[in-house]
């Protein structure tokens, strides 16, 4: 029993005569439909009458409505038991108040014999209805003519938006039993889809109570997988019309990170501008916050149309009217942020699946300049400033200069194309302090998804924290660009001197603290100039025989530095058995203008490999130890490999490079001094698996906190 409450239209004593049940509905699909969805049924706010709408305003909808070419509906109702009955129609032009539309749909029995009365139109707006009362209504053949009424009735529809949609193929998955179909429309709440049953498939398999997986595709092209829960399902023995509620509310796209880049609030707010891949509009959405991995993007509630795990394949990131940036991305949560107040936007958050990468490092240049004026990735440099930083540093010192002197125009040459047109494979961050450089280091695309961090130096002379802030900084792009597929950032190395106490601590301190060299490891080499006048002859017995190297051979060195090492060398260098073709990493060397070239071969004895020689030819400068252009040498064998053999295999491979002093690193390295070789240096190389930074983030972290705040010394 229904208690008597203040306003309440019904009171004891008053009879009710009749009561008209009008429900109204949206149609697209081009079919007609029984009245017996309760998801059709519109939603009023209590004591809310309908808004009355004039002739006017209702033609200008009904040409909006031809204008784009989308359909109305007609109710009717059967003459002897009231059963209702929709049909979708097609608006034609409209000036006054006759009025035309013609069937989109071939009729059902029973219209023609005049078993049914045709009651209104009903025009879909925003999120009401126009019901508009048919005048002297004429049915043809293939539509219907009518005159329209001074004023119709505005009839609140949803809360939420349905949205509909067009050719989007539809799965639906349960215990093993696959429905297709396609999807009619949807809210943020329910979809609708119209699915077909298979023989001996019978719509009896679909349970309620039980979960169940969508899958919206299009031209075998996935554009959402979420799973559901079925609400209800009703319609023929071979066809039914099913809604189900999706029961994703957020979508894990990568693995977890304790370590998450600062998400910044841009002023004016950028503009998510894309095609929604279901209803195929254009949307355009207000950027609430962004970072190089991700974005937040407000929603208005009644309109919500992001669904987790939706994939984006064009998102268009306006930031100005000159300055865009494109990306493809994924919905992965959509939160309300007030339970209490309907009005309050939703919050969608936004994984960035890949982004062309001279779009990352301009969007990266944009928020680290936003977050901090000192810091900038990739920017426009002053070339003399920079050489001059290099030498009053003292990163280009005495020794290393006069090794480097005889080719000082081509360094210029290099660093002035390096610098200004090389975002796929190069990237440079500075420190500033009063527009001074005070600190710099440089990345360089080195192998197929390995970057060489390189050229770390700062001026401690003018800041004290100037390397620490840099390589922060290099860190935070690491970790946003690490998941994009066109950054091929699978591993991140550098090259160090041992002795040299700032890399030592913090890349040999990584190193410890990870305690996992599959995750991080260093590893030793020997490092001398080979000259070209040196020759020999093979002074051993046997058969040598110095080959491209195969997969066998590279087998038999993944094997021993497994046994010797078990760290990641290979993995960055492109130097296990199933490497990657790198002959994308050939096309970005060359689209910017310079040379690369990779070459593998294996020194073999009486059919056995003993070394693997790794030839890395490149521009003279990229690296100004020349380690980009050198010969590396991998010894399976100390004892088998004598120096005659070793050097005459360098010299007939040192043919290929251009100038009298090539660089040679060996390893392991204690086959130099087994074999009485003269080193200038030894070199760790560092890598470190990017699908694993938070350790990294944990030591650095923990390091800098203590060197930019050390603690006083108490007073005696």
């Amino acid at each position: 029993m229904l208690g008597r409450q203040r306003g309440c239209l019904l009171q004891p004593g008053i009879s009710v005569q009749s009561v008209d049940l009008k429900p109204t509905s949206l149609v697209t699909k081009k079919t007609h439909r029984h009245l017996n969805d309760a998801s059709e049924i519109p939603v009023t706010s209590k004591n809310q009458s309908a808004c009355k709408i004039s002739r006017e305003t209702l033609i200008n909808r009904l040409n909006y409505l031809h204008f784009q070419s989308a359909t109305l509906t007609v109710l009717l109702t059967h003459r002897q038991n009231g059963r209702s009955l929709r049909l979708p129609a097609n608006p034609e032009a409209c000036i006054d108040e006759s009025f035309t539309c013609f069937w989109a749909a071939p009729l059902p029995p029973g219209i023609d014999r005049g078993d049914f009365e045709m009651r209104y139109l009903e025009i879909p707006h925003g999120h009401h209805i126009l019901q508009v009362e048919l005048i002297e209504p004429h049915l043809t053949e293939d539509g219907l003519r009518c005159q329209l009424p001074e004023v119709c009735h505005q009839l609140t529809s949803r809360r939420i938006r349905r949205h509909f949609c067009a050719d989007i193929e539809a799965s639906v998955i349960q215990n093993g039993a696959v429905f297709s179909g396609t999807l009619e429309d949807f809210s943020a709440a329910a979809f609708r889809l119209e699915l077909q049953a298979k023989p001996p498939q019978t719509f009896q398999w679909l349970k309620v109570d039980e979960p169940l997986t969508i899958l919206f595709t299009q031209a075998g092209k996935t554009l959402l997988s979420t799973p559901g829960q079925l609400l209800r399902s009703y319609g023929k023995r071979d066809q039914h019309t099913v809604v189900i509620a999706p029961a994703l509310t957020q979508q894990r796209r990568f693995p977890p990170k304790k370590h998450r880049n600062r998400r910044l609030e841009l002023r004016p707010a950028p503009e998510a501008v894309f095609i929604h891949p279901l209803t195929k509009n254009l949307v355009r959405l207000d950027v609430t916050d962004l970072s190089g991995a991700g974005m937040a993007i407000a929603e208005a509630p009644q309109e919500a149309q992001l669904l987790p795990g939706m994939q984006i394949d064009s998102l268009e990131l306006r930031m100005a009217d000159s300055f865009s940036l494109n990306c493809q991305a994924q919905v992965v949560y959509c939160q309300k942020l007030d339970d209490a107040d309907e009005a309050t936007p939703l919050r969608c958050g936004l994984a960035i699946l890949d982004m062309d990468v001279s779009d990352h490092s301009r969007l990266m240049a944009l928020l680290h300049r936003a977050d901090d004026r000192s810091k900038g990735v990739c920017p426009k440099i002053d070339l003399d400033q920079l050489w001059e930083f290099f030498f009053t540093s003292g990163f280009i010192y005495p020794q290393k200069y006069q090794s480097l002197k005889e080719y000082r125009d081509e360094f210029k040459a290099t660093y002035a194309k390096l610098y200004d047109s090389a975002p796929e494979i190069a990237r440079h961050f500075i420190y500033q302090e009063n527009s001074r450089i005070v600190g710099h280091m440089a990345m360089l695309r080195q192998f197929s998804n390995s970057w060489l961090i390189h050229h770390h130096a700062a001026d401690r002379t003018h800041s004290k924290t100037a390397g620490l802030e840099t390589l922060q900084l290099v860190g935070e792009a690491v970790n946003e660009a690490q998941a994009l597929y066109s950054s091929h950032m699978d591993y991140v190395m550098c090259f160090f001197r041992p002795e040299n106490r700032f890399p030592q601590r913090i890349f040999g301190g990584v190193a410890n603290h990870y305690d996992d060299p599959s995750f991080c490891s260093v590893d030793t080499f020997d490092y001398f100039h080979y000259h070209k006048e040196y020759d020999l002859k093979w002074r051993e017995g046997g058969a040598w025989e110095l080959t491209p190297a195969k997969e066998e051979d590279l087998l038999d060195l993944e094997a021993f530095y497994s046994n010797r090492a078990g760290g990641l060398m290979l993995h960055g260098m492109d130097l296990t058995p199933h490497q990657q073709d790198d002959s994308s990493i050939q096309e970005c060397y060359q689209k910017a203008g310079f040379q690369r070239q990779h070459s593998l071969f294996a020194l073999q004895k009486d059919g056995r490999t003993i070394a693997i020689f790794m030839l890395l030819r490149t521009e003279v400068g990229l690296n100004l130890s020349n380690l980009t252009n050198a010969i590396t040498v991998l010894v399976l064998d100390n004892k088998a490999l004598p120096r005659e053999a070793f050097f005459t295999a360098i010299s007939m491979l040192a043919a290929k490079y251009p100038h009298d002093e090539i660089p040679v690193l060996t390893y392991p390295p204690d086959y130099a001094a087994s074999q009485s070789i003269e080193v200038e240096k030894q070199y760790n190389l560092w890598v470190l698996d990017c699908q694993h930074l938070d350790p990294y983030f944990e030591f650095c972290g923990n390091y800098f906190k203590r060197m930019k705040h050390p603690k006083k010394e108490p007073l005696s």
